[in-house]
């Protein structure tokens, strides 16, 4: 989902219709609400009624969650920015944390997508190979050889747990 989805919203939607435009089952949009980390509208037959900052907000604590932010951190953050702008500093504290998490996963993912295409080059595979993923590197970088502490010292026997 993009920026410019959301921001295009002008109407209100129903929850099925928002699950759809992020991506999530109708139970987590639902969630959110239940605890307490979005204020939803509702229409006049009392269905969610969910407009265009709604939807915003909610991509926001999804974009959160998916990258390691727990719910008690994600209700601490909405806390903050319902006491308003005295607590902009502790926000500020909040997101740089978050940043770190995620490029410390990012690393961690880097790493463990070199050691796959090493192990395919071993397999007789191209860095890159299509066969079965369909896509290319997202990080652009197709290179057979992992860094040096990811190649692994044992035998792929020793790591599958074979003896042939």
């Amino acid at each position: 989902m993009t920026q410019q989805a959301v921001t295009t919203t002008d109407t209100q939607l129903s929850v099925s219709e928002v699950s759809e435009l992020l991506g999530i089952t109708a139970h987590t949009a639902r969630y959110y609400e239940r605890a307490g980390l979005l204020t939803v509208g509702r229409s006049q037959s009392g269905h969610r009624a969910y407009d265009r900052k709604t939807v915003e907000r909610l991509e926001f604590l999804v974009r959160m969650r998916s990258s390691g932010m727990g719910i008690s951190e994600l209700n601490r953050y909405v806390d903050l920015v319902r006491e308003g702008d005295s607590t902009t500093e502790a926000r500020l504290q909040i997101m740089l944390a978050q940043r770190e998490r995620i490029r410390t996963q990012i690393r961690e993912l880097e790493r463990a997508l070199d050691t796959t295409e090493y192990k395919i080059a071993t397999y007789g595979g191209a860095p890159g190979d299509l066969r079965s993923s369909g896509t290319h590197s997202p990080t652009g970088t197709d290179t057979a050889t992992p860094a040096a502490s990811t190649i692994p010292t044992a035998n792929d026997h020793e790591l599958e747990g074979t003896s042939s």
